[in-house]
């Protein structure tokens, strides 16, 4: 065999042998950047959704206050201490919709509910001049079952909300008011 044929093979089979290191290469450094980008994604995503979380808990804890106060000691909160709204839900709820179960999503809902329920009785109370009045045992009754509602929906995003899960009964137990 001539030397010109050998060097034409060697060159063959180098170049070969180059191209697949390069292709081989290329693969695993792309296959570990896809990797890497979508444990980006999963972190991002971990992260609003937690952030999402917080801040509708934050809401029903504000209205879970509410509801306590009314509940346990027979008065409206004053409007320059506790507002309430829905807004975190307004804006987060696709953010974290996913990720709730649909027993945990309904929980929130009724929850949410509550809270608007709750928000619209104390203003009906103050337009018909009753909300500075000790308000009665029935009353009390009929918020009950919001703030029971309230609080499973607080349980509902508690996987979300803490790096821990609660304690028994802690989500349970009222604010202080």
């Amino acid at each position: 065999m001539s030397t010109e044929i050998i060097v034409a093979i060697v060159a063959l089979v180098s170049t070969l042998v180059g191209a697949t290191i390069g292709a081989a290469t290329n693969y695993a450094l792309e296959a570990r950047r896809e990797r890497a980008d979508k444990e980006r994604d999963k972190r991002n995503h971990a992260i609003d959704v937690k952030r999402a979380a917080r801040l509708i808990d934050a809401e029903l804890l504000r209205a879970q206050a509410a509801a306590a106060m009314y509940v346990e000691k027979r008065h409206w909160w004053s409007a320059d201490v506790l507002q309430l709204s829905t807004e975190a839900w307004q804006m987060h709820s696709g953010s974290i919709a996913p990720d709730l179960s649909d027993q945990a999503w309904t929980a929130v809902i009724v929850a949410l509910e509550a809270a608007d329920n709750i928000r619209a009785a104390r203003e009906l109370a103050v337009d018909a001049g009753l909300a500075a009045d000790a308000m009665s045992d029935a009353g009390a009754e009929q918020l009950a079952p919001m703030l029971r509602d309230i609080i499973l929906g607080r349980a509902a995003l508690a996987p979300f909300v803490l790096d821990s899960p609660p304690a028994a009964g802690e989500l349970t137990q009222s604010p202080r008011c």
